[in-house]
């Protein structure tokens, strides 16, 4: 085997500017795996990489494609260090570019490499003669499975919810047989890892699916009408009956009882994902209350976002949890992963000059930073490239190049102001580190002011994070004031102003002010009582707030006035 190594290594070595081919950088990373000299491996290619960028002004598009194959071939190094996969797992992986991409495209920094890689040596040698063409649906399983935890897609289930394992040759064998035989309502051949994972994330026994497929009849275009097939239980929500109560939690049942928003989402949901549709449960705030809704992929980049969620009502952001990673992830964040320069002709390109640049952020930052601006000139609304540059920055301290990053990249990305938060966010806090706190000030008042009046909720999050760095200075009687007046202008929320009475009810009795949060919210919870329509059960919430300001100040005497409030809610 040392031989063997040896003579790729000397191979590559003596290519260094011949570009050596996608299949000898596939056999020469297998081998590095198998002497376990990853290291050196990775040395070597990135060593490559930065000789071959130093040399040419301009790398030719076929030279490109090679070039990010090496780049491949050394994320897989680095992966394989950790987690050590068989050597038939490795092997396969490595034996075609287009298995080896779509790994390192889909896998997130949150995967569990070595889980989903045992997920995957388990499906492979499961199914040796359908593994090359279900892939896809195999690397769905494993970012979805490589997390041991079960995920319940909502809290409200009850006590009698039935759980699924996470075997994941059962889950496999169900989805194969749907795609293999025609019967699922997108082709497979329409769908990559990326979809798969909001189709194969079914937290449930294999028989809710199978009983889905047999019960529930629809068409792909139509699946939204499975909402509102659910019927609605008005007297639950009026007796705030919010958690299932009416037997074990199962599709059945919730078809034949009916049941609340997060029922018709839920069972919306499952039922898409059982015959083969990707869709998403999503929960909001909206004035009145909370809600729950789903979306559903209608064609490939064409999901339909607002099944079941009520227009009137101001829900601004749907929230939901991604099956990957485990963390939450937005209704905005599908409609960017739907922009059309992410699945042009260009993107190509730009997506091989980011992983290029991806692998040598430490070893050569220059060549780096390069590569990530000219992916950024293919492609101007790939997110990667400019998270790359600002990490570079950030790294040298170079706080005006962050400052212009920003301005340029506020204007590429107006119609996504999620992204622009989150980096706005992420380069304050490099500017604050760095003393330059006027320069963080105005940054964030130019990302405030130029989101949209319908974002409340980005603009209550800006209000709140200042107003958490008053508190940080310890002047906790501004922060109170700059808090009343914060809740004063968004008390047309309604219901979405409640975490902001929370805060304040937590700061006041902290700090010592909870007779001027009394003078305070008796006044302003009456008015948005008034002002706002309440079911029973948010109303009661409310009246819990106000009753936990009286009782922080010590005042019995309006705390068991409100207290038989709430208690007479209860009839």
């Amino acid at each position: 085997m040392i031989k063997r190594v040896l003579g790729l290594v000397f191979l590559f070595s003596a290519a260094l500017f011949a570009a050596p081919s996608a299949e000898q950088l596939r056999a020469a990373t297998l081998e590095h795996i198998r002497a376990e000299t990853q290291q050196k491996g990775m040395i070597q290619f990135t060593t490559h990489l930065s000789r071959r960028l130093d040399a040419v002004s301009r790398v030719p598009t076929r030279e490109l494609v090679q070039m990010a194959v090496l780049a491949e071939c050394v994320r897989f190094m680095q992966l394989s260090q950790e987690a050590k996969p068989t050597d038939a797992t490795a092997a396969w992986i490595l034996a075609s570019g287009s298995r080896l991409h779509r790994l390192i495209d889909t896998l997130a920094p949150e995967d569990s490499f070595g889980r989903g890689l045992a997920i995957i040596d388990q499906l492979r040698a499961h199914d040796p003669a359908g593994c090359d063409e279900y892939f896809d649906l195999i690397l769905a399983i494993a970012i979805v499975l490589d997390h041991s935890e079960k995920v319940r897609i909502h809290g409200q289930m009850g006590r009698k919810t039935l759980l699924g394992d996470n075997d994941a040759v059962k889950r496999y064998d169900y989805f194969k047989a749907l795609y293999a035989g025609g019967d699922a309502k997108i082709d497979y051949e329409k769908l990559g890892a990326a979809e798969l994972r909001f189709v194969v994330h079914v937290p449930v026994p294999i028989s809710e699916l199978e009983w889905a497929r047999e019960n529930v009849r629809g068409s792909l275009s139509g699946w939204g009408d499975t909402y509102s097939s659910i019927e609605y239980d008005h007297d639950r929500l009026q007796s705030s009956r919010y958690a299932w109560d009416t037997g074990p939690y199962t599709l059945a049942e919730i078809q034949e009882k009916g049941g609340i928003c997060v029922d018709q989402a839920y069972y919306a949901v499952l039922t898409a994902r059982a015959h083969g549709i990707p869709a998403i449960y999503f929960h909001g705030s909206g004035k009145s209350a909370n809600h729950a809704w789903f979306a559903f992929m209608k064609s490939p980049g064409d999901w339909l976002l607002d099944i079941g969620r009520y227009q009137g009502d101001e829900y601004t952001t749907g929230y939901a949890i991604d099956p990957q990673t485990r963390l939450t992830m937005t209704d905005h964040d599908v409609e960017y992963a739907c922009e059309r320069s992410l699945h042009s002709d260009a993107f190509t390109q730009a997506s091989a000059y980011t992983s290029i640049a991806e692998v040598l952020l430490e070893s050569d930052p220059e060549n780096a930073l390069r590569c990530a601006r000219l992916a950024r000139q293919q492609v101007k609304r790939h997110l990667r490239p400019w998270m790359i540059e600002q990490q570079l920055l950030a790294d040298r301290k170079d706080y005006d190049a962050l400052v212009e990053l920003f301005a340029d990249k506020k204007d590429i990305f107006r119609k996504y102001p999620d992204i622009l938060t989150q980096t706005a966010k992420e380069i304050e806090a490099v500017l604050r580190k760095g003393g330059r706190n006027d320069a963080a000030d105005r940054l964030m008042r130019s990302l405030n002011a130029g989101v949209d009046d319908d974002r409340d909720d980005l603009k209550r999050s800006f209000e709140s994070e200042r107003i958490n760095r008053i508190i940080a200075t310890g002047d906790m009687k501004k922060a109170r004031k700059e808090l009343e007046q914060l809740l004063d202008e968004q008390k047309d929320g309604g219901n979405k102003v409640f975490p902001l009475i929370r805060g304040y009810i937590k700061l006041t009795k902290k700090s010592g002010q909870t007779r001027e949060a009394a003078k305070f919210m008796e006044g302003y919870i009456e008015d948005l009582i008034d002002e706002n329509s309440f079911s029973p059960g948010y109303e009661q919430n409310l009246l819990r707030l106000l009753h936990a300001v009286y009782t922080n100040d010590g005042d019995t005497k309006d705390a068991a006035k409100v207290a038989k409030r709430i208690e007479r809610l209860n009839y």
